[in-house]
């Protein structure tokens, strides 16, 4: 790609974020509080989006700032349509940028400009709300009843009125009113629907709390997918388009194994300041078991509630269901998993009767970890593009060797992230490191590697953001085994642990 189309896809995501600021803006404060500058802020990002040849979603703005103008009781409607198209915009951007750095050519001939052919995805509207393409369940998934569209109508009405009026109007009802609707959504067994509700109410509670951690593009975010799945269902229930509900239920029946043999070579720490903490341990299968061949990536989490002053290692100290620690799967060695159960994106569930057995140690890590870039330009060239997408469904496991890591800083796109650049092989990546507590040692660890004189092989993830590729650090493959780059080798005081856990609250 030629540097100007490279400058001018630049000055489109920064387009684009200034966009999806606006949003989180008047989402906050409401569309209601609104004044000429916002709506002149707006018009002037659609005016640039209509030059780079966005012209759909430049028309959806200029009808948003028509409806706040007229004080229109569909504005929040149109506020929420044109996040929609946004989104698709974006994701579209970066499925090409990610495409092109792998090799791919140029998928969605983008020229850019206001005489060039706009990215795939712009030719028209993302369908309507909610009905835009996403994976098709498997297994397991049932027609909703047509009892369930008042419930429908009145959440995605709610989800309105709290675009309309702003969290600056918020109260404790509100909060009731989102935890009832998360409630019902999870009776009915929604929990797709049920999971983005819990994120918006979780945010409105930290915005009421004026907690240091509330995000309003979190909020942003989970309130539209709230809006788009509600919207979606009851469109697809009206028409029993059976398809449609699949796609937005996007359920799955986990599938039983017996045994299986897996090697775990990263994890992914998540510990906020309040306490709480995520782990998800990565693995590849290391033999052949039925229904699970050879090389299957495999991903198990485990999560634990706030507890204040205790780091997220001691965590993975404390016994499992199972009778395992989350710790023994960090040693290098043959993990055998019984009688548990897979779902179709590789989740390993693990149930009452599951065991999780170490075995001998691991030492093909060479061989274990690579990664096909054809693989992923085909996921990017066969993905239908949705509204729904999360950043990170199309993450791939990566392996860089003699790259450059620079020094780090702020990241434009993510105030709670700083990047290092990385280049490895012709790519260049953006190494991402968390903030809070849960990047402290990986920043550490990469700053030591940045002083080495030879560089271990890094092994991470990596997905495409605001037309940029995306890593995650998470692992050294050295040659003493495999160094987990974001969890802490302090030894942890077991008995001052167990002292200091209150398993009472």
């Amino acid at each position: 790609m030629t540097t100007p189309l490279i400058q001018e896809r630049a000055e489109i995501v920064a387009t684009l974020f200034a966009l999806q600021q606006a949003f989180e803006e008047l989402i906050v404060r409401g569309l209601e509080s609104t004044g000429t500058d916002d709506t002149r802020r707006l018009a002037t990002l659609g005016d640039e989006l209509a030059r780079a040849g966005a012209a759909y979603l430049a028309g959806l703005i200029s009808a948003l700032v028509h409806a706040i103008k007229e004080r229109d009781d569909g504005a929040a409607r149109a506020l929420l349509r044109a996040q929609t198209a946004a989104r698709v915009f974006e994701r579209v951007l970066s499925l090409d940028a990610a495409a092109e750095a792998f090799g791919g050519g140029d998928p969605a001939g983008f020229a850019g400009g206001a005489g060039g052919k706009a990215p795939r995805g712009e030719a028209g509207p993302p369908e309507r709300a909610g009905s835009a393409a996403a994976p098709p369940a498997t297994t397991g998934t049932s027609a909703p009843d047509t009892a369930l569209v008042p419930v429908l109508e009145e959440l995605a009405s709610l989800i309105e009125g709290v675009i309309g009026a702003g969290l600056t109007t918020a109260t404790k009802a509100t909060l009731e009113k989102l935890g009832a609707s998360f409630k019902e959504a999870s009776r009915l067994r929604l929990l797709r629907l049920a999971t983005s509700l819990r994120y918006v109410t979780d945010e409105c509670g930290r915005f009421l709390a004026e907690s240091e951690h509330f995000s309003a593009r979190r909020l942003a975010f989970f309130l539209n997918r709230t809006w788009l799945i509600a919207r979606g269902l009851r469109e697809a229930i009206d028409e029993s388009n059976h398809a449609a509900i699949s796609r937005l239920l996007l359920q799955s029946t986990p599938q039983p194994v017996k045994s299986v043999t897996a090697a775990v070579i990263g994890v992914q720490k998540r510990a906020l300041l309040d306490g709480s903490a995520a782990f998800e341990f990565r693995m590849r299968t290391l033999g052949d078991a039925p229904g699970v061949p050879l090389g299957t990536r495999l991903v198990w989490s485990c999560v634990f509630g706030a507890r204040k002053n205790v780091p997220a290692e001691a965590f993975l100290h404390l016994p499992q269901p199972q009778k395992f620690t989350p710790r023994t799967l960090l040693d290098g060695r043959r993990i055998t998993i019984a009688d548990a159960a897979i779902t179709a994106d590789g989740r390993l569930m693990l149930g009452p009767k599951s065991t999780v057995t170490a075995g001998a140690p691991f030492d093909r890590w060479s061989e274990l970890v690579t990664w096909d870039t054809g693989r992923a330009l085909e996921r990017i060239a066969t993905h239908a593009i949705s509204p729904l997408d999360l950043e990170v469904e199309l993450q791939e496991e990566i392996v860089v060797t003699d790259y450059e890591l620079g020094a780090a800083a702020p990241n434009p796109f993510r105030a709670e992230q700083q990047v290092m650049p990385l280049c490895a092989s012709g790519l260049e990546l953006d190494a991402v490191v968390p903030d809070g507590p849960d990047g402290a040692e990986l920043l550490a660890a990469l700053a030591d590697m940045r002083k080495s004189k030879k560089q271990p092989p890094l092994y991470g993830l990596v997905h495409y953001e605001m037309a940029r590729l995306v890593f995650q650090p998470l692992t050294a493959i050295t040659d003493k085994g495999t160094q987990h780059l974001m969890i802490s080798s302090e030894k942890i005081d077991l008995a001052a642990l167990m002292k200091t856990l209150d398993f009472t609250t």
